[in-house]
């Protein structure tokens, strides 16, 4: 049989084949890019308020109004990013969806988009589907994976239609400084390039302060959701925003003919996401993470796992630790007949060759004392 050719350049998400294989018996899970907190009370039972009063058909593509004045109302106050209302703002179904439209309504077969090495895995893919060339901008591990002078002279001796940031960044954890996004922006606004910021990690910070480019920049697409913050993964609800009308009217209409809107109910809940009570519910989880990642990163750094000093994830729920020069796939592997279930790095990129992605999003102090007996067994 014969298939699409663009399926050729697109494999199989790495993270969840391998968070399939971790399920096993007596393995401890670290691949879930997840956390094990529940949804915050409010906004369940505003979404079964909104399910009860019959708020269960489509709604307007671009997404209810009322969610999208308050998203607009957040990205100013909170991010700095001015000249949005409604029409500025699309709803869908989760930020990957508004990451995949994005990239379909500005690249052309060969236009160049320039992402972080490492990056997550969906970015090199997505780009692929709509035939564009990926620009790897090394980072390394020995400076903590923040972005330094020859990840800007890559960049500046690149083409890029598009830029993707992101950070906090998945899978290093790393926090973008101020100042290497203000770079970052310099170089896309000489070469006239797109930028597009997902900020899905945006509040799960625990040491440094999170930077909008949308808000110096307008060529900007400023993508987030409520998977990681509020605890939604599952309920699939993500927006992009930016300045320039047009390039939201274009993805609007991909959604328009794809996945229609996001799911009716699911907006009237998030309305409950921008109260003070769940941001109390946000703070306590983000507390509860810190203690974690402590936890794993000193335990790391005890056993030889980590001899970086410098890198430290300041953000999100992972830690990107370099394990050898060799086969990461062999080494993920290899942990989990061992009891451990995380993701090889090489899949984020090259400069992941070695390394493996542990989330602590899902895992209690507990198990993560255990992690690192097994690690310090057969490391």
């Amino acid at each position: 049989m014969k298939f699409a050719s663009r399926l050729k350049r697109v494999n199989e998400s790495v993270t969840f084949r391998y968070s399939a294989l971790a399920k096993g018996e007596g393995v401890i899970n670290l691949t879930h890019g997840v956390t094990n907190f529940n949804t915050p009370k409010r906004i369940v039972d505003a979404t079964k308020k909104a399910i009860d009063e019959g708020k269960t058909i489509y709604t307007q593509t671009r997404g209810i109004p009322e969610l999208r004045k308050k998203i607009a109302e957040k990205l100013y106050r909170e991010n700095g990013i001015e000249g949005l209302d409604i029409d500025n703002i699309l709803v869908s179904t989760g930020a990957k969806q508004i990451i995949f439209e994005a990239v379909m309504a500005l690249i052309n077969k060969g236009d160049e988009v320039a992402i972080p090495d490492p990056s997550w895995v969906s970015y090199e893919s997505i780009i692929n589907i709509a035939q564009g060339k990926v620009v790897w901008l090394k980072t390394k591990p020995e400076n903590g994976f923040i972005p330094d002078d020859n990840f800007l002279s890559e960049l500046e001796n690149s083409n890029p239609k598009l830029i993707l940031i992101n950070s906090p960044n998945n899978p290093t954890g790393v926090v973008y400084p101020k100042r290497i996004i203000k770079k970052i922006v310099d170089i896309a606004e000489r070469k006239d390039s797109w930028i597009l910021s997902d900020e899905i990690y945006e509040k799960i910070i625990y040491e440094g302060e999170h930077f909008s480019p949308g808000s110096i920049y307008d060529k900007t697409i400023t993508v987030n959701g409520f998977s990681k913050e509020f605890s939604m993964t599952g309920w699939r609800l993500g927006y992009g925003a930016s300045p320039i009308r047009k390039i939201i009217d274009k993805m609007n209409i991909i959604q328009s003919q794809s996945v229609s809107c996001a799911v009716s109910f699911v907006q009237y809940g998030a309305l409950e996401a921008f109260s003070n009570n769940v941001k109390d519910d946000v703070k306590r989880m983000v507390n509860e993470l810190k203690i974690r990642r402590d936890l794993l990163v000193d335990g790391l750094k005890n056993i030889g796992l980590i001899n970086y000093k410098n890198y430290k994830p300041n953000g999100a729920f992972y830690v990107f630790p370099k394990l050898s020069d060799g086969n990461d796939i062999e080494i993920a592997d290899n942990l989990l007949r061992n009891g451990i279930g995380i993701i090889p790095g090489s899949p984020f990129g090259s400069s992941g060759r070695g390394c493996v992605r542990m989330s602590y999003g899902s895992i209690s102090k507990e198990k993560i004392g255990e992690v690192l007996k097994r690690l310090k067994k057969v490391s």
